[in-house]
Parts: structure tokens; C-alpha cells; sequence
């Protein structure tokens, strides 16, 4: 690999916001009293009142000295935000998270750990590890969702949800009939299956030994850092431009492209999943599917076996999405009617030539939220 080992690396919060100043505030400050604070910070904020938010922020931040490129974005996407901020910076690494995303004290000096004892530049990214204990005595301000697999363990399902998922049976069920991992949701490009993760040759030791680092084939965005260069390389995708569902997962992939991803267990990091507008469940549902069919149809060299693929993929989310619509008694189907709509959809994407599927897939993007409502 290219990529030098940092004797002392050194790295930059970047944060895409709108309208959660109060979690962005908390999220600031808890990156200012890490025990390696960062060496700059970019936050993009697409909020109308952004230049309230950026007053409260630079309050906060002046006394410590640290460099703020606060900006209003350019465009209103998680995606282009992103973006924007990596651009604003210089520093080695680049935190990725989101603006409810809250670190505990050591967070990023686990996270460093890592890309320091890579002589050899082999880790192109590391994720912090989610935990369910906040580092801020804040928690009663905001309001946390449970969603997907929590969402049916201790909302509809209650004791005998929990019991299933606490089963070798129950974890088959949930990852391989419902459909509820990685693995599962998203297809590689390039192979017609994803490989055994795993750590670097010469760096399992030291790193699973030490720090108890693991490989991944994806890491979250609220817990996401990456080397600034691939960053830069590959950044995020900015026809996402209605909603961004899988942008980490693609941005993961091709990021893997140069290097390991990695799990820093003893980077612990809350994530608070504020509760804020969201759009209908069909919709969601049908903009996730046709997102990956976006990502096979820009990124994959194997496009005519992963289109068969991908057909096959719709027809378990089928029965999956009407499992889990049943199990959380949405009798209207909702989840159903999302992959339905994906279903009669996808091939305007697959069909679409190459130089043109990029610009055309905003309007598709908006065409689906016009017609189902947000």
C-alpha cells in the first residue's frame, strides 16, 4: 500500500448537520475534551438558521484555540456536506461521524492508536465501537428511536423478541430470513459474494492482541474515520441528493478498495439517533433498494451478473419486508409496498447508459418522495 504510517497522527471533526443544534453542541463538546482533541474542525450545516448554530459553536470552540471552518452547505445532502467539510481540512485523518454521534473521553486516542501502529498503511479506515452508555449526563434532552432489529426485539415482539435474538437459532433468523446485516442488504461490485474480513497479514497480531482491533466489511457513519487522502480519493456520493440511505456502505466499499477496514472495540462512542422528520417506511424502503441498484450500475464491472443478482436479492427482501411488517403487526404493509415499488422500478436505473445515470438519479430520487410524500 501507498499510505505512510503518522508517528503522531493528527485529525479533524468533520460534521454534516441541519437542525440539531443543541446535539451538535454536545457532539463539539465532547470532541474538544477528548484526550487527544482534534486538530481542526469542519462542520456543514444546512440548516436555515445555520449562522445561530455557528455562533454557539465558535463560542464554544474559541477558548481552545482549535481551528473552526464553520459553512452553510452548498447543497442540502448528507452526501454533499460531507464532502464539503473533507475538503475544508488538511489534518491526516478525518472523523466522520454525525452531529448526535458522542464520543467518551478516550475515543479518539483508541482510534489513533490503530493508524499509528500501521507501519505499513494498510488500515484505510477505522470505526469507533457503539455502546449504549452516553458519555453525557445529557440523555433526558433527547429523543432516542429504536429502529430495525432493536425495533423487534423490545418493541412489538417484547420478552419473546428479545428471547429469539438472544437465540443461535434466533440470530440465523434474524440475519439470514430477515435479512437484517450487512451482508445481507448490500452486494459487492466486483465479486459475486464478500470475502472473509480480516485484518492485514502482520498487523492481526499486534492489533488483536493490543487493542482487540477486528475487520469489518463496512463501518457505520456516525462512527466512521478514514485516511484524509482516500477520503479525498473517493468521497462521498453526491447524486444521493434526496436521501442518502447506504452512502457509508458505498463510500465503506470503495474505501476497502485501498486498504482494511477496522473495529476499535475500546473506541467507544453513543450514538443517539435523535428523532427528527422522516419520510413514509415505502419510501425509505424503496429509496434504500434502488440506491444499491444505483451504486451496481456506477461502480460495478460485473454488471449483468450482479443485475441477475440483485433480482434475486429483491425477491428475499420481499419475503423478508413482509415478515417484518407482520412481526411489528403494520398490517398495511408498508415495508412490502416499498419493495413493490423497487421492484417495478430498478430497471430504469440498470437501463440507464452509463455517462447519464449520475446526473439523472436526483430527479428519480425526487420523483419518489413527491409521489409518496415526505
Amino acid at each position: 500500500m501507498i499510505h505512510a504510517a503518522f508517528p503522531a497522527a493528527l485529525w479533524a471533526l468533520t460534521v454534516a448537520t441541519i437542525n440539531r443544534g443543541d446535539a451538535l453542541l454536545e457532539c463539539v463538546r465532547l470532541a474538544l475534551a477528548q484526550s487527544r482533541p482534534p486538530r481542526e474542525i469542519a462542520i456543514v450545516d444546512a440548516s436555515d438558521g445555520w449562522a445561530a448554530s455557528r455562533d454557539a459553536v465558535t463560542a464554544l470552540v474559541r477558548p481552545s484555540g482549535i481551528p473552526l471552518h464553520y459553512r452553510p452547505a452548498t447543497t442540502k445532502s448528507s452526501a454533499t456536506q460531507r464532502n464539503q467539510a473533507i475538503d475544508l481540512v488538511s489534518s491526516d485523518i478525518v472523523f466522520l461521524i454525525d452531529d448526535d454521534s458522542f464520543m467518551h473521553p478516550d475515543c479518539a486516542a483508541e482510534i489513533l492508536a490503530l493508524y499509528e501502529a500501521d507501519e505499513a498503511g494498510r488500515l484505510a479506515a477505522v470505526g469507533a465501537s457503539g455502546v449504549p452508555d452516553s458519555p453525557t449526563a445529557r440523555s433526558q434532552d433527547f429523543h432516542h428511536k429504536v429502529t430495525g432489529h432493536e425495533g423487534i426485539r423490545h418493541g412489538r415482539l417484547g420478552r419473546l423478541g428479545a428471547a429469539l435474538a438472544g437465540s443461535r437459532a434466533g440470530r440465523l433468523f434474524y440475519t439470514h430470513v430477515l435479512m437484517m446485516s450487512h451482508e445481507q442488504t448490500f452486494m459487492p461490485y466486483d465479486s459475486p459474494r464478500f470475502a472473509d474480513a480480516a485484518l492485514p497479514e502482520g498487523l492481526a497480531g499486534t492489533l488483536a492482541a493490543d487493542r482487540g482491533a477486528y475487520a469489518t466489511h463496512t463501518i457505520p457513519g456516525y462512527a466512521l474515520t478514514v485516511r484524509a487522502e482516500i477520503a479525498r480519493r473517493e468521497m462521498f456520493d453526491p447524486s444521493l441528493r434526496y436521501y442518502a440511505a447506504l452512502e457509508d456502505a458505498d463510500f465503506c466499499h470503495r474505501v476497502a478498495r485501498h486498504g482494511a477496514l477496522v473495529v476499535a472495540p475500546r473506541a467507544r462512542l453513543h450514538h443517539f439517533q435523535i428523532s427528527s422528520g422522516r419520510l413514509p417506511r415505502q419510501t425509505v424502503i424503496a429509496l434504500q433498494l434502488l440506491n444499491l441498484a444505483f451504486f451496481l450500475r456506477r461502480h460495478s464491472t460485473m454488471l449483468p451478473a450482479k443485475r441477475a443478482q440483485y433480482r434475486r436479492m429483491l425477491l428475499r427482501r420481499l419475503v423478508a419486508e413482509t415478515m417484518k411488517d407482520l412481526l411489528s403487526r403494520r398490517f398495511t404493509l408498508p415495508q412490502v409496498a416499498g419493495v413493490l415499488r423497487a421492484m417495478a422500478m430498478h430497471r430504469t436505473i440498470f437501463d440507464a447508459p452509463a455517462d447519464e445515470i449520475a446526473a439523472r438519479y436526483p430527479e428519480i430520487q425526487r420523483r419518489i418522495i413527491e409521489q409518496h410524500g415526505a
